[in-house]
């Protein structure tokens, strides 16, 4: 929730390009963002995928300041993970999907009789 107790307006940049890094910083500033939604923006990762180096390059440096300790920095890398492989699973599966879709509008005939046109 924001200031004011108005709940935080998150804007949908799901279809822009994004790197690794700003994926991260997404994914840490609004937590509870759709899975759907990330799927689309890890879809739209630009360059490599370095969310695992580029979560634990920050939260290291949260560990560094003191606002967490080595506890709660293991268990929110093992959350991390954790969302990043759904993720991944979910864009994998989407693919898989999507070109299964696109193979069977290509590839089936109209098995169709003419009387059946006809009903």
């Amino acid at each position: 929730m924001g200031l004011f107790r108005r709940k935080k307006k998150i804007k949908n940049d799901t279809n822009t390009e994004w790197t690794s890094f700003e994926f991260v910083q997404h994914l840490i500033k609004y937590p509870d963002y759709p899975d759907e939604k990330f799927i689309i923006m890890y879809e739209n990762l630009l360059g490599e995928d370095n969310l695992e180096k580029d979560m634990e390059d920050y939260w290291k440096r949260r560990l560094e300041e003191s606002f967490i300790s080595q506890e709660e920095f293991k268990k929110i890398k093992k959350a991390f993970n954790h969302r990043f492989k759904k993720i991944r699973k979910l864009s994998q599966a989407k693919k898989e999907t999507d070109s299964i879709a696109k193979w069977a509008v290509t590839n089936t005939k109209d098995e169709r009789t003419d009387d059946d046109i006809r009903k």
